[in-house]
C-alpha cells in the first residue's frame, strides 16, 4: 500500500483512499491520457527503430510493463480500479512527473 510501513487503522486507510480517489477522479482525463502515453514508453514495438538491440527477455519484460500500465489506464477510464490499482497509479504519476511535473494531485 502507498502508505508504506505505517501502522494505520482501517478508518485512516479508508479516508486515505477516498482522498486519493477524489483527487485522481478530478483529473481523470489527464491521468488516463498520460498513462496511455507512459505505457507507450514500454512498448518495444515503438523503440525498434532505436539503435539499441532488445533481447527476447527484455522485450517480454517491456511488454509486461506496457500491458500493465495500459490496463491501469483502461481500468481508470472505466472506473474499475481497486485500491492496489490506485496505489500503482500514484506510483506511475510519480514516475511520469520525474523530470517534468505533468500531473499535480
Amino acid at each position: 500500500m502507498f502508505l508504506g510501513n505505517k501502522k494505520i487503522n482501517n478508518n485512516t486507510k479508508k479516508q486515505f483512499y477516498m482522498d486519493i480517489i477524489e483527487k485522481i477522479t478530478a483529473k481523470k482525463e489527464l491521468i488516463v491520457s498520460e498513462l496511455y502515453e507512459w505505457a507507450e514508453t514500454f512498448n518495444p514495438e515503438n523503440i525498434i527503430y532505436n539503435e539499441y538491440t532488445i533481447d527476447e527477455e527484455e522485450e517480454e519484460e517491456m511488454f509486461e510493463s506496457y500491458n500493465y500500465v495500459f490496463s491501469l489506464a483502461e481500468k481508470l477510464k472505466k472506473n474499475q480500479c481497486s485500491y492496489k490499482d490506485y496505489d500503482d497509479i500514484i506510483f506511475h504519476i510519480d514516475q511520469i512527473n520525474y523530470n517534468t511535473k505533468k500531473i499535480k494531485i
